[in-house]
């Protein structure tokens, strides 16, 4: 049902959310989630296991914003946080950054090869979130591990454990896509 606003005769939807994203002011739907609303006011927030078509994970922690709060800012993962009433998010602060950094550097600790040289040159969204949000260099110097390849996890998904980030995309995706 919707209501009429006296002083507007347009319809007032009361699904609608209005909350702001970096300082823009941005209208959503009732269970929408953060990342979901960033994407459709064009504000980017990285992330791994997200996916439109697919149930909400957060085991990436590569969304990571900060939503201002009763007791002020905290960080939450954006995929997994619904959007609500007059919530202020920000993307690009200085903690942001430094959280997205370091979950990249984490996430790559185990990775066989290094993005500069990688095979997928220009193919891989983990690349892409190297360079653009990224610390530029690792502090890890020591042996990668190194599994059999590939691993059958459905017809359709193949599990390359070296290259693995533990997202959990493949799986879900042969879990809910693949049925």
């Amino acid at each position: 049902m919707t209501t009429v606003d006296p002083t507007n005769t347009a319809p007032v939807d009361p699904n609608a959310v209005s909350l702001t994203i970096n300082g823009k002011a941005v209208s959503a739907r009732k269970g929408d989630l953060i990342i979901a609303a960033a994407d459709k006011s064009n504000e980017f927030i990285p992330r791994f296991c997200y996916h439109p078509r697919m149930a909400p994970a957060g085991m990436c922690r590569q969304c990571l914003v900060e939503v201002e709060g009763p007791r002020g800012p905290m960080m939450v993962v954006s995929c997994m946080t619904p959007v609500a009433e007059g919530q202020v998010v920000r993307t690009e602060t200085e903690q942001v950054k430094k959280a997205q950094e370091g979950v990249l550097e984490l996430l790559l600790a185990n990775h066989p090869l290094d993005c500069p040289v990688c095979d997928k040159g220009g193919e891989c969204p983990l690349q892409d979130q190297a360079f653009s949000h990224g610390p530029g260099e690792s502090r890890y110097v020591e042996e990668k591990r190194h599994y059999e390849k590939p691993i059958p996890i459905s017809d359709n998904v193949f599990l390359d454990r070296e290259r693995c980030i533990l997202c959990d995309r493949c799986t879900r995706f042969a879990d809910e896509a693949t049925r």
